[in-house]
């Protein structure tokens, strides 16, 4: 009968069956695909994931709502170019100012890794005075300040942005115990950057540790990058001695720490709970925005996402036998 004509012959069921699958394939399996987002299975240990295939900024905290332009859900293939993704873009308007997503986590944590794919589109200047994402411990109304040390029981925060004036990869941190571009030990600070690259230890990057052993890449725009970054809080301690705060960050896989024995606290209770992806211009910059896509934050090492999803990788043997 010919019902039990099996797949691969020349019967005309068979070919009949053979051509529905095809078509199959072709129309309907990048949206079963897309279906299988990462975060419907999210890696062991996460707090946080989005794809941003909610459909609106629903899962973030901002207290302005994400309002359009600055920040828009837009169709893109992201860095996987699957057909039908979406991701979020930040833009700035001319001037100084900022867009940004926020994300205050359900839990603090001693230890937090955050990952996102980032693309500044092309065109983008990296030599203009800005800032990145990262996370942040302490309390929400703390995020983003500048330019003063944290006393180690009100916040510590990394963020993962081009360094100054050299167009690479940095981590700009601040912390309890920064001491690159202090005033004086009671005065102005601005960040710490890791690696150190302004000097050979002259000045800012006296830490022999804290200088480069890897040279971040230089930093382009058009194209997509993993970023995967780590910070630890350490033991509480009252000042740089026996500090064991860690930051850490990976580009594309690749590590560019780690960095240790920072004095990032002074007490347990200041704890890492805000995941910040950020964009912003002390003034004059290009129309560029950034975009963003496959974030997840988690309590254990993450790594770059795999570029099948459960769907993508079915063999053609299994999904032919979903059709006996």
């Amino acid at each position: 009968m010919d019902d039990q004509i099996p797949y691969g012959t020349t019967g005309h069921r068979g070919r009949g069956r053979l051509m529905a699958l095809a078509a199959f394939m072709s129309c309907v399996l990048p949206a079963l695909a897309l279906a299988q987002s990462e975060c419907a299975s999210a890696p062991a240990g996460s707090v946080f994931c989005t794809g941003f295939e909610e459909g609106n900024f629903g899962l973030w905290n901002d207290w302005d709502g994400n309002p359009s332009p600055t920040n828009t859900l837009v169709a893109d293939p992201g860095p996987f170019n699957i057909p039908g993704n979406h991701v979020a873009r930040l833009f700035v308007p001319p001037g100084r100012g900022s867009a940004d997503l926020t994300k205050v986590l359900p839990g603090t944590y001693d230890v937090l890794y955050a990952r996102w794919y980032v693309k500044w589109e092309a065109g983008f200047d990296f030599f203009t005075m800005q800032h990145g994402s990262g996370l942040h411990a302490g309390d929400r109304a703390l995020l983003g300040r500048s330019d003063y040390r944290p006393n180690g029981s009100d916040w510590f925060t990394a963020w993962i942005e081009p360094g100054y004036a050299n167009g690479r990869f940095n981590a700009y941190a601040y912390y309890p115990g920064m001491y690159m571009n202090c005033v004086d030990p009671n005065g102005a600070c601005w960040g710490d950057s890791f690696p150190c690259t302004t000097d050979e230890g002259q000045s800012f990057c006296t830490i022999p540790g804290h200088r480069e052993t890897v040279m971040p890449p230089l930093m382009q725009s058009g194209r997509w990058y993993c970023i995967e970054m780590m910070l630890g809080g350490g033991s509480p301690t009252a000042g740089t001695a026996g500090a064991g705060g860690v930051l850490d960050y990976w580009v594309d896989g690749v590590e560019m720490g780690p960095w240790n024995d920072l004095w990032l606290r002074n007490t347990s209770q200041l704890r890492v709970g805000i995941l910040w992806l950020n964009l912003f211009f002390h003034g004059t910059h290009g129309a560029q925005g950034v975009l963003f896509d496959d974030v997840v934050v988690s309590t254990s090492p993450i790594g770059p996402r795999s570029a099948s999803t459960p769907i993508e990788s079915m063999t053609w043997g299994a999904l032919k036998g979903s059709f006996r």
